[in-house]
């Protein structure tokens, strides 16, 4: 009697240790399952966003380096093309940006002076590259109008790399054995030729 007792709790042990692993094992799933749906959910939100006629705000999309990799999308196949250029590996990665803007103003010169001497007298000219555009139109007696416009496209991509918090020692052996940190190194390309980074701050709020 007193095996068929210790058989039996055994058997019950071993069911109340199946059930907890399938348990654990189920939560692990679950919570895995609802952390990709949020994911979809919120890189759906994202796209939404983009593509709406109001662009008051903008959704941070959330892939894997090997979503990244093998997105058909052209600014993520872009963002992954300069990060790779930049030789920043996988596992380095932190964050990817891409900002594409134009800046567009329009001047009216008028002179009290007769500047054009002939009436019919009308000029309206273009000036324009990849990047800036000019359109320039002169009119009798006095009227000059500039319309000028600059597109730009920003790349900011964070990376992280080990550095020695002292500087390193010349020696590679000595380099081996002083302490180091985890840097976060951020790189802004200009795409525009004309455009030149006067200043930057990259601030990472810490808790």
């Amino acid at each position: 009697m007193q095996k068929i007792k210790l058989i039996i709790g055994s058997i019950i042990a071993a069911v109340i240790i199946a059930l907890g692993i399938t348990v654990y094992v189920q939560h692990n799933k679950i919570q895995r399952i609802n952390s990709e749906l949020s994911t979809a959910v919120i890189n759906n939100k994202a796209y939404m966003v983009e593509n709406s006629v109001l662009k008051d705000k903008t959704i941070q999309f959330e892939l894997t380096v090997e979503q990244l990799k093998y997105s058909a999308d052209s600014l993520m196949q872009k963002l992954n093309d300069t990060r790779k250029e930049l030789k920043i590996k996988d596992k380095n990665i932190q964050e990817l940006q891409y900002i594409a803007s134009t800046n567009h103003k329009i001047d009216s010169i008028f002179i009290k002076d007769t500047i054009f001497k002939q009436p019919a007298f009308k000029l309206d000219t273009l000036i324009k590259d990849d990047w800036a555009s000019l359109n320039l139109n002169l009119e009798y007696p006095n009227k000059i109008i500039a319309d000028y416009s600059f597109k730009n496209e920003t790349t900011i991509i964070s990376s992280t790399t080990r550095e020695t918090i002292d500087p390193p020692k010349k020696c590679w052996i000595g380099r081996l054995f002083q302490k180091k940190h985890t840097l976060v190194v951020v790189d802004v390309i200009q795409e525009n030729p004309y455009c030149t980074n006067n200043a930057e701050r990259h601030i990472k709020i810490i808790k």
